[in-house]
């Protein structure tokens, strides 16, 4: 996977945010995406592995990888 291909389809979920956050608060988005990664990522979990013994592992490897996603743009973000 290239990052332009990995930054533009980001795009496409931010691009849907903003246009949900025309009807619905940013707190609620914020909540229903970070929702819907898990529900996806958990999907995506049990499809390829699901081994019960590596859920634990899964858990860490997920979160740790949104706290240096979301310190990156905070990084990113705040330097704009």
């Amino acid at each position: 996977m290239q990052e332009n291909d990995f930054h533009e389809v980001a795009d496409e979920f931010l691009h849907l945010a903003n246009e949900l956050s025309e009807q619905w608060a940013m707190p609620f988005l914020s909540a229903a995406f970070m929702y819907a990664a898990a529900r996806y990522n958990t999907f995506f979990f049990y499809e390829t592995d699901g081994n019960p013994e590596k859920q634990t592992a899964a858990v860490d490897y997920y979160c740790e990888q949104y706290r240096r996603m979301m310190l990156e743009c905070m990084h990113e973000l705040r330097d704009q």
